[in-house]
C-alpha cells in the first residue's frame, strides 16, 4: 500500500503538480492579496486603528481560505472521480486502488491545500504596512507581489508579461475604487 502511494505522489508531482496546484496557488493569492490591498487602503483612508484593520483583514482572509478550501474540495474531487470513471469505462474495469485511484486523491488534496493556504499571502502586505507605516510601500509591495504572480501563468515571455500587466492592472483598480468608496 505505502508502495502504491509512494507512486501515486511521484506521479502527481511529475504531471499534476506543475499545473493545477501552481494555478490553485496563484488564484487564492490573488485573493489574499486583493482583499488585503481593499482593506488595509480603506481602513487608513478611513482613520480606522489598526487593530481594526487586521482584525478585518485576518478574518477576511480565514473565510476566504475555508472558502477557497472547500469549493477545491468538492471540485478537484468531483473532476477527478468523473475522470477516473472515464478511464474506467475506456479500460474496461475498476481502477480502485490503483496508481491512478491514489494520484487523483493526492492531486485533490495537494490542490485543496494550495488554494486553501495561498490567500494568507495577502498578509505579506498587512506585515509591510506594520513595519514600515507607508500605505504607499505597502500598496507597492501589493501591487509588485500581483505582478509577481502574473509571471507564473503562461508558457511564453510574453504571456508571462501580459499576465502580470493584468493582474497588477486589477490590483491599481481595486485601489482606485477603494479610494472612491472611502471619500
Amino acid at each position: 500500500m505505502l508502495n502504491k502511494l509512494y507512486d501515486a505522489l511521484k506521479y502527481v508531482v511529475k504531471y499534476e503538480l506543475k499545473s493545477s496546484v501552481r494555478r490553485y496557488i496563484i488564484l487564492g493569492a490573488f485573493d489574499g492579496i486583493l482583499l488585503t490591498l481593499s482593506i488595509l487602503l480603506s481602513g487608513v483612508l478611513a482613520h480606522f486603528s489598526l487593530s481594526n484593520i487586521s482584525l478585518s483583514i485576518h478574518s477576511g482572509l480565514i473565510a476566504t481560505s475555508i472558502s477557497s478550501t472547500w469549493n477545491t474540495l468538492v471540485v478537484e474531487l468531483g473532476e477527478k472521480r468523473s475522470e477516473l470513471e472515464k478511464i474506467e469505462r475506456q479500460v474496461l474495469r475498476s481502477l480502485k486502488g490503483t496508481i491512478y485511484d491514489y494520484s487523483s486523491k493526492i492531486s485533490a488534496i495537494m490542490a485543496t491545500a494550495a488554494h486553501g493556504l495561498s490567500p494568507f499571502s495577502g498578509l505579506l502586505i498587512l506585515y509591510s504596512y506594520y513595519y514600515l507605516h507607508s500605505i504607499l510601500l505597502s500598496l507597492s509591495i501589493g501591487v509588485m507581489s500581483l505582478g509577481a504572480l502574473g509571471l507564473l501563468y503562461g508558457e511564453r515571455i510574453r504571456d508571462k508579461l501580459y499576465s502580470a500587466l493584468q493582474l497588477v492592472s486589477v490590483g491599481l483598480i481595486t485601489s482606485i475604487i477603494m479610494l472612491f468608496i472611502v471619500k
